[in-house]
């Protein structure tokens, strides 16, 4: 019997009336869900820590209006297959729906209220998912709603075979390969994330819509059972970073080529492995559900090389090849493989897992399949793990070597889809709007706009903005700052812009296609007189 129809069973007879209550346990090996709102002590709990973090949250927006206050204000076209034009992704490609601040230069400024806006797609997005206590406001996102505060105490009480309670349905998402809609029974494996946090589909009780949660601060290690300390302050700045990336994506004029993110309250048992019944009670990061097939899934599933080849070389949706592309470089992304891109059976593309961007790694200026001269784009033209690199190395500096095997994912190329394989300057007309918000307006107030609680990711924001602006795209790429490890950087592979299949189903470039030899640089070592230098990217009083 599935969990909402154990709940409808136990509301109607009256069966979980006799139950203990999931906060009296320490575990519980099943608890019959109730819906939010039915007074539970978790709720009334969860609410007065809301009332305490709206008023840590008013101070932290007065601290950074203050900021503000401080030392004054300074100041495409594309060939488009399978999508709609620049501004088809979303709201926002002309400005609709939020404000980008004043076209004068002058910055708008604290007193436009450009720092202070509130984000209305958000919100609207929120009130729609179901999810109680969803928060908007990367502001309130603080490091005590993210762990366990009562960990001793819930360890001195009862286990419990069945109770009651839980607010939210954790299930493994694990357990079993996810069918992609529409692409034929093709299925796909869930990463289970290199990162501490906990992995789960979660829905609220009544409700059908399925999520993905994640849980930080679990007590104990996912990979070796053991107890653990809480990096809770790391995590709240990811979740924020996350946050912050979906309000970009919706101001950039690509609204939903990122699933949503928010934060909010998750009351449930963990439903399988060492710790099942483990009760969680506090706020996690709750995901929409990409939709489709990751391409790393297609690329792996046997009998799947026709319908990839289908996707990828007729249905895939070009402009969001594009924009992600710009994306990908304004945000410093540097995990962008393709287990973190999905694509629908229209051919509708998603990017995930963008947690690892805005400086958080260290030394990474862009690590992406999709931005040439990057280790992932050059992984996917040599084929390191295959004989791909042993055939191109025995072969291409022949004379008459005019083609070899390659993988098909190499079509996700931005230059194959703008005028002369080239963004330059021409940006679509959200991105370039986003930008130039983002050239001219302060670091304090970028803080304040996204939720940033460090000034780095804001002023990479701003320096890949103003570098990308006036250097061109390209110009940026090769150096714009952060600048990245030797073991990132690669010479810039030349673009294959269409794929054929052999006699033998072998996937080809189409023209004539040499790769530039060069081997994995994982092992190279860091110049640390390099690395231990303070990197400038803006002045500290911009």
């Amino acid at each position: 019997m599935d969990t909402l129809a154990l709940f409808l069973q136990c509301v109607h007879a009256g069966g979980a009336s006799a139950l203990p209550h999931v906060d009296t346990c320490n575990y519980c090996f099943e608890c019959v869900p109730s819906p939010p709102g039915m007074g539970t002590a978790v709720a009334a709990d969860a609410t007065q820590t809301r009332h305490r973090h709206h008023r840590h949250s008013r101070r932290v927006l007065q601290q950074a209006a203050a900021l503000d206050n401080v030392g004054g204000l300074t100041t495409g076209n594309i060939h488009q297959v399978g999508g709609g034009g620049w501004g088809g992704a979303g709201t926002g490609a002309s400005g609709e729906g939020f404000s980008l601040g004043s076209g004068d230069g002058s910055g708008g400024g604290a007193g436009s209220g450009w720092s202070s806006e509130p984000d209305e797609a958000y919100e609207a997005a929120a009130a729609a998912s179901g999810i109680p206590g969803a928060i908007v406001n990367p502001h309130r996102v603080q490091p005590t709603l993210i762990g366990p505060e009562d960990h001793d105490a819930k360890q001195r009480k009862p286990n419990c075979t069945r109770c009651t309670g839980c607010t939210t349905v954790l299930t493994d998402m694990h357990a079993a390969p996810v069918e992609a809609q529409g692409l034929g029974g093709l299925a796909f494996m869930h990463g289970k994330g290199a990162t501490n946090g906990w992995l789960f589909f979660g829905h609220v009780p009544g409700s059908s819509k399925r999520y993905i949660v994640k849980v930080y601060c679990m007590p104990y290690s996912k990979a070796h059972g053991r107890p653990q300390e809480c990096a809770a302050s790391v995590y709240t700045e990811r979740m924020r970073l996350m946050m912050a990336q979906v309000r970009l994506t919706d101001e950039c004029g690509a609204g939903g080529i990122t699933p949503r993110v928010w934060v909010a309250p998750v009351n449930a048992i963990i439903p399988n492995g060492t710790f099942t019944g483990y009760h969680v009670r506090w706020h996690g990061l709750w995901m929409e559900e990409a939709p489709g097939i990751t391409l790393h899934g297609l690329y792996t599933t046997r009998g799947a090389e026709h319908a990839m080849y289908e996707l990828l070389t007729k249905k895939m949706n070009r402009t969001q090849v594009v924009q992600q592309t710009v994306l990908d470089l304004l945000t410093a992304q540097c995990d962008r493989h393709s287990e973190n891109v999905f694509i629908t059976n229209a051919g509708q593309l998603s990017f995930i897992d963008n947690d690892r961007a805005l400086g958080v790694v260290t030394r990474c200026g862009s690590d992406s399949m999709l931005l040439p001269g990057n280790r992932y784009h050059t992984q996917l033209r040599l084929g390191y793990w295959g004989q791909t690199l042993e055939y191109y190395k025995a072969h291409a500096h022949r004379p008459k070597f005019c083609t070899g095997p390659i993988d098909i994912r190499v079509v996700m190329d931005y230059r194959c889809y703008v005028p002369g394989g080239r963004i330059g300057t021409d940006f679509p007309p959200g991105l370039r709007a986003c930008m130039s918000a983002l050239a001219r307006h302060r670091v304090p107030e970028i803080m304040q706009r996204y939720g940033f609680s460090s000034r780095k990711p804001a002023e990479i924001l701003k320096r890949r903005s103003r570098d990308m602006l006036s250097l061109g795209f390209e110009g940026a790429l090769e150096g714009s700052p952060p600048r990245s490890a030797p073991r990132y950087v690669y010479k810039p592979q030349p673009p294959c812009c269409g794929v054929v299949l052999d006699m033998r189903g072998v996937p080809r470039c189409a023209q004539c296609w040499r790769p530039i030899i060069e081997l994995a640089k994982d092992s190279v070592r860091d110049n640390m007189t390099v690395a231990n230098k303070k990197e400038v990217l803006v002045g500290p009083n911009e």
